[in-house]
């Protein structure tokens, strides 16, 4: 049963990973501003500034996968 599951969810993966690149690019400037959301957010959650550059990476990603984006791998918030 344990490994029924685990395999189960390992396709998932796999299957996750191979889907989001049939996703298009998102136009740098749609980056640009769901960073300046989330880093907006991260103020209003008070959110640290250790964990904040993780929060707005995992923001902006959900907002891309929201608009049917693919997933970037890394943000500036400088």
């Amino acid at each position: 049963m344990k490994y029924l599951v685990l395999s189960a969810l390992f396709a998932i993966g796999l299957h996750n990973a191979f889907a989001s690149d049939d996703l298009p690019v998102a136009p740098e400037e749609i980056i640009k501003e769901h960073t300046q959301m989330c880093l907006d957010w991260a103020t209003e959650d008070d959110i640290d500034a250790q964990s904040q550059y993780q929060y707005v990476l995992d923001c902006v990603n959900d907002e891309l996968s929201d608009n049917g984006y693919q997933h970037v791998q890394q943000v500036n918030i400088k």
